[in-house]
């Protein structure tokens, strides 16, 4: 049987100004067909108060088959009408009643002018305005749906449907665009564009990214008041209780050294130098590349690379910089978990329940802070001290289980004369999910003499809480004293920090989200820190208001394979996150609903950096080893732009012959940048045998386990990754 169309059938509009003609009367032979054609349509056709539709002559997915169907159901409408027609005839006369065409025709025009525009009116096709919108009939009363923000239009419309319309989100975007759009950063930021920021006096919100002076000025300053007060600061601070510990107890909360020396190729492609790196040793790889240019012995050039190299001997779950740090040492917090083998040795704990909604055991875990020297020079923007080596300088031990992710408060501070009073000094305050399934807040402070490596345990934080029946699974800042926490079971829980009376803290804000375990979370800090984008088991990744969340929520395309990863950037006003298709996808905050791919890699991706407040450069992680850096600005603010993406380097990895050994790696660099293709067609036919579409599985030493950018302006170009096989890589990699 043949398919019939169910469009509403409607010829093409058409105009005349014979009033006759409108009424099917003409001087000129009479046409019957086109008489009761125009009265059957105007009996078919939608009534205005009903619904103003578009231009019936865009329809462009309307196949041939159901052209045909329509015409053949016209024409047997016709042939009935006509025999209707004819017997309507033959019994006016046998009644002594006149024939239509015998009838008396009034010539008043008002007879034959329709009181409501018919459906012949709808069809006229739209037409734009000078903006690129298109222009709507002040007659019609309602519309459906939106713009295409595909479509060709203005550039005005362009950056609207991108950052919306407000003052300030188009001034930051403006801002950013004359910064960030060169092509010199098409990968990886220029040291030039990060030490000469642009000063448009046009775009008063552009370096304060969305916020007025008065409240930029405010978030460093008034808003850190009750840190500092005498009586919620005091109270605050006195929550937090530490024991310092010996040297020799701490191997029982430390990831067990390996029994041999890491073995590493890395070095110019055509001369790759073998290091035995030792455990907690850096090694200055920048010697790799002094090499002479020319055969007079000239003197050597600068190194192209410069960065530190270390082994943890085991899996990095997790690392951080520390933010508001304006001075030359920089800290880094880096997360190892001991092996099975030593949980294993924990009998007393009982045995490890392996469900992820159910708290683990207190397995013995521990946070290490380690300082990054930068090298004293003019120039606003810093690089990497090589001749001073990383030092470990504090190590935080606790009784909680795994630390499963970690997040410093971003919130800009600026410095007080209390926080150098005394023998220490205060680095931040950091938040954590530990395996008990609750989120702890740590106030972190380090002695002031440099040469001393500290040791403790913590008992008591200075902050507590988990949701009721339910364990903690991510964690973000939402101010200076308020964190939003995912929970396993798809609720949001969003506590103050602020000491309080009660001995069990209770969430304020505590909403169902997601259906399943929330994966990540993040906040649209600073323009717009009430905006929360989640991403949970489903592969549901949303965007939510905490004002009301149930109505002022959206959503873009479901995943397969949900992605760990989420993180905002307030230069590209967007939310980035990861693509189960091997993309690394970018979401605009006024148009969440549509997903843009930045970045495409050759293995499953698994690691993201989170995004930095100072560029819009982002860094991907994948499963073969390889990290990716792209600037998607140019992506964002143009339809089909030149995208260009650069490795920072791959790695590989492979067993040794001792199981408990630390295997080989080998680094490649000096990769050069590459315009790529984001369509995923394209992407896919690469990776098939056969027909078939396949995966690669890698060595888990091989993975690229976590990502960080420095967030503070003058080492925002310092970048660290971390290797499945617990080697961790430091580099400078601003362009000069």
């Amino acid at each position: 049987m043949a398919r019939k169309s169910g469009r509403v059938r409607a010829s093409k509009a058409v105009y005349t100004e014979d009033l006759f003609a409108v009424a099917g009367i003409s001087d000129d032979e009479p046409n019957e067909k086109s008489s009761k054609r125009a009265r059957r349509l105007k009996q078919e056709s939608p009534s205005d108060d009903e619904f103003v539709g578009g231009d019936d002559e865009d329809d462009d997915d309307v196949d041939d088959e159901e052209m045909e169907d329509a015409a053949a159901s016209e024409e047997a409408e016709e042939e009935e009408e006509e025999e209707e027609g004819d017997e309507g005839e033959r019994e006016a006369k046998e009644d002594g009643r006149k024939s239509p065409e015998e009838m008396v025709v009034n010539v008043n025009a008002s007879a034959f002018i329709p009181k409501k525009k018919a459906a012949v009116s709808t069809a006229r096709p739209r037409t734009k305005g000078p903006d690129g919108s298109m222009e709507m009939d002040p007659n019609e009363s309602h519309y459906r749906g939106g713009l295409n923000h595909n479509n060709n239009t203005s550039k005005e419309m362009l950056y609207k449907f991108a950052f919306g319309s407000d003052d300030r989100d188009l001034f930051t975007a403006l801002y950013q665009r004359d910064q960030w759009l060169e092509a010199g950063d098409a990968c990886l930021p220029r040291r030039n564009t990060l030490e000469n920021p642009k000063r448009q006096p046009d775009y008063p919100y552009g370096s304060t990214l969305g916020l007025s002076l008065e409240d930029f000025e405010a978030e460093k300053e008034s808003a850190w008041d009750w840190y500092y007060d005498k009586d919620i600061g005091d109270q605050f601070r006195a929550k937090q209780n530490f024991e310092q510990l010996k040297k020799l107890d701490i191997n029982d909360y430390l990831a067990k050294p390996p029994t041999e020396k890491h073995t590493v190729l890395m070095g110019p492609a055509d001369q790759q130098t073998h290091i035995n790196l030792g455990y907690d040793e850096p090694y200055d790889y920048s010697k790799l590349w002094d090499f002479t240019s020319g055969a007079n012995n000239q003197k050597p050039r600068k190194s192209v690379r410069e960065g530190w190299l270390m082994s943890f001997g085991c899996r990095i779950q997790c690392l951080a910089w520390a933010p508001n740090q304006e001075g030359l040492s920089q800290y880094l917090a880096v997360v190892v978990p001991i092996t099975e083998a030593q949980k294993k040795n924990c009998s007393s704990l009982g045995a490890d329940s392996r469900n992820a909604f159910q708290p683990t055991p207190a397995y013995p875990c521990a946070l290490q802070v380690w300082e990054f020297k930068g090298k004293e020079i003019d120039c606003s923007t810093k690089s990497l001290d090589m001749s001073i080596k990383p030092q470990r300088r504090l190590v935080v031990c606790t009784n909680w289980g795994d630390i499963r992710s970690i997040a410093w408060c971003p919130m800009p501070r600026q410095e007080r004369p209390e926080d150098s009073q005394g023998d220490t000094q205060s680095i931040g305050l950091l938040a954590g999910i530990w395996g008990d399934g609750k989120v702890r807040v740590l106030d972190i402070k380090v002695h002031r003499d440099s040469s001393q490596e500290e040791y403790v345990r913590v008992t008591s934080p200075v902050f507590e809480a988990r949701p009721p029946s339910a364990l903690c699974s991510c964690v973000t800042w939402l101010s200076h004293s308020d964190i939003a926490v995912g929970c396993s079971d798809g609720h949001v829980a969003v506590w103050s920090i602020l000491p309080s009376s009660s001995p069990e803290p209770h969430p304020y804000f505590y909403r169902l989200i997601h259906s399943t375990w929330v994966l990540s979370i993040t906040s649209a800090y600073p323009s717009s820190p009430h905006l929360i984008s989640t991403i949970s088991m489903d592969g549901e990744t949303q965007l939510w208001s905490m004002v009301e969340p149930q109505a002022e929520m959206t959503s873009t395309v479901r995943m397969r394979m949900a992605a760990r990863h989420v993180s905002y950037s307030p230069v590209l006003q967007s939310v980035i996150s990861i693509d189960e298709n091997d993309f690394g996808r970018m979401m605009p905050i006024r148009r969440f609903f549509s997903s843009t791919a930045v970045a495409n890699l050759p293995s499953s991706v698994i690691s993201l950096a989170p995004c930095s407040s100072w560029h819009p450069c982002i860094l991907l992680g994948g499963t073969g080893g390889e990290v990716t850096a792209t600037n998607p600005f140019r992506k964002l603010l143009h339809t089909k732009p030149e995208h260009w993406q650069q490795y920072w380097f791959t790695h590989e990895w492979v067993a040794g012959p001792m199981a408990d050994g630390s295997g080989t790696s080998r680094f490649f660099d000096g990769y050069k940048a590459e315009e790529n293709q984001l369509a995923k067609n394209i992407a896919s036919r690469t990776r098939q045998v056969a027909d078939c579409s396949t995966t690669t599985i890698y060595e888990e030493g091989t993975h690229v386990t976590a990502l960080g950018w420095n967030p503070n302006r003058r080492c925002a170009a310092w970048a660290c990754a971390a290797l499945g096989c617990g080697l961790l890589r430091v580099e400078d990699l601003a362009i000069s």
